[in-house]
C-alpha cells in the first residue's frame, strides 16, 4: 500500500518535471496537428496557472537553445563560404515564434491550445533547420557545435531555469496542500519549509505517506482511491483538451502566419527581409489553398496541404533541463 501511495503521489507531482524538447522529433508539416502522448502528458498540469507558466517557459527555453545552436551553425557556414540563406530564413522565423511564446499568457482560457500550436510550429522549424543543416555540414562539425552551445545556452537561460524552478515549487506546494487536506491536516508548516528549500519534495512525500500509514486500512484505501481518480481525471481532461485543440487548427495556423508577416516588417536590419516575407506569404498561401480544397471536398478534411517553400532544415537543441529535478 505504501509503495503504491508513493508512486501515485510521485506521478501527480513529477508531471511538472517532464523535460520539454523540440529537437530530434519528427514534426508535422500538414495543416492538421497531431498531438502525441508526450504532449498530452505535458498539458496535464496546465489546468493551473503555475503549470501553464512552466510549460510556456520550458518551450521558450528550448527555442532559445535551438536559436543559439542555429546561430553557431550559420557562423560556421559563413566562415566556410557556404550559402546559408535557407538557414537564416528559418532562424528568423524562429525569432518571430519566440516573440509569440514570450507574449503568451499562461492565465488565458485557451492556454493549452496556444501551447500546442506554438510547440507544433517549433517542432516543424526545428526539423526543417536540422535537415537543411545536415545537407550542408558533416556530423562531426554538428556535434562540436552542439557541445559548445550546451554550455553557452546554460548561462543564457539561467534566469528561465530559476523561474521554472520557482513555478515548480509553487505548483507542487498546491498539490501538497491538497494531499494534506485528504488527511484533515494543515499543510502550512511542511509546505513552507518546502517553499524555502529546507525540505525537499521527497521529504514532504515521506511525511505524507507516514501520516497515511498511521490511518486505518479503510481510510488508506479511500485516499488511494482519491489519488487514482485525480490522476485518471487529469489524464482524461488532457485528452479532451488535446482533441479540442485539433479543431480549428488550420485557421489558427493562418492567423499565426499573418501575425508573423506583420511582425517581420520590423526586421529592418535583417539582410533577407524580403525573402523572409516571401517565405511566410508562401506558407500562408499553401495553408489557405489547402483549407479551400478541404472545404470543397465536403468532409472538412484539411490535412492534404504541405508547407513547402523550397527549404528544409532545423535547429537542434538538447533536452530542456529545467533545473527542477530535485524539487
Amino acid at each position: 500500500m505504501r509503495k503504491m501511495m508513493n508512486i501515485l503521489i510521485g506521478l501527480i507531482l513529477l508531471g511538472t518535471l517532464l523535460p520539454l524538447t523540440i529537437a530530434d522529433e519528427p514534426g508535422n508539416t500538414s495543416d492538421t496537428v497531431e498531438i502525441d502522448t508526450e504532449t498530452q502528458q505535458q498539458i496535464q498540469i496546465m489546468n493551473s496557472n503555475n503549470g501553464a507558466a512552466i510549460r510556456l517557459l520550458q518551450l521558450e527555453k528550448a527555442i532559445i537553445k535551438n536559436i543559439d545552436k542555429g546561430e553557431e551553425i550559420i557562423t560556421f557556414l559563413q566562415e566556410s563560404n557556404v550559402n546559408d540563406t535557407d538557414l537564416q530564413l528559418i532562424l528568423a522565423e524562429f525569432e518571430l515564434l519566440l516573440q509569440e511564446v514570450q507574449s503568451a499568457d499562461p492565465n488565458a482560457s485557451d492556454g493549452v491550445t496556444v501551447f500546442i500550436d506554438l510547440k507544433h510550429d517549433a517542432l516543424n522549424l526545428s526539423k526543417e533547420f536540422r535537415e537543411r543543416a545536415r545537407e550542408l555540414m558533416d556530423k562531426s562539425a554538428l556535434e562540436q557545435i552542439r557541445n559548445r552551445v550546451q554550455n553557452m545556452s546554460g548561462n543564457k537561460t539561467l534566469d528561465l531555469s530559476n523561474r521554472i524552478r520557482n513555478h515548480i515549487r509553487q505548483f507542487n506546494s498546491q498539490r501538497f496542500c491538497e494531499f494534506y487536506s485528504l488527511l484533515d491536516k494543515n499543510c502550512s508548516n511542511q509546505v513552507e519549509h518546502y517553499r524555502t528549500g529546507s525540505l525537499s519534495k521527497d521529504d514532504v512525500i515521506d511525511n505524507i505517506t507516514m501520516n497515511i500509514k498511521q490511518l486505518k486500512k479503510t481510510s488508506q484505501f479511500n485516499i488511494l482511491t482519491s489519488l487514482k481518480q485525480t490522476k485518471i481525471q487529469s489524464k482524461y481532461n488532457a485528452e479532451n483538451q488535446a482533441q479540442n485543440a485539433t479543431e480549428g487548427f488550420q485557421q489558427r495556423q493562418m492567423n499565426r502566419l499573418q501575425k508573423r508577416l506583420h511582425n517581420a516588417e520590423n526586421f529592418s536590419e535583417f539582410p533577407f527581409k524580403q525573402e523572409l516575407m516571401n517565405r511566410l506569404q508562401n506558407k500562408f498561401n499553401v495553408s489557405s489553398e489547402s483549407g479551400y480544397h478541404g472545404d470543397q471536398g465536403g468532409n472538412g478534411n484539411k490535412s492534404g496541404g504541405r508547407e513547402n517553400d523550397g527549404t528544409s532544415g532545423n535547429t537542434n537543441g538538447k533536452n530542456s533541463n529545467d533545473g527542477g529535478g530535485k524539487e
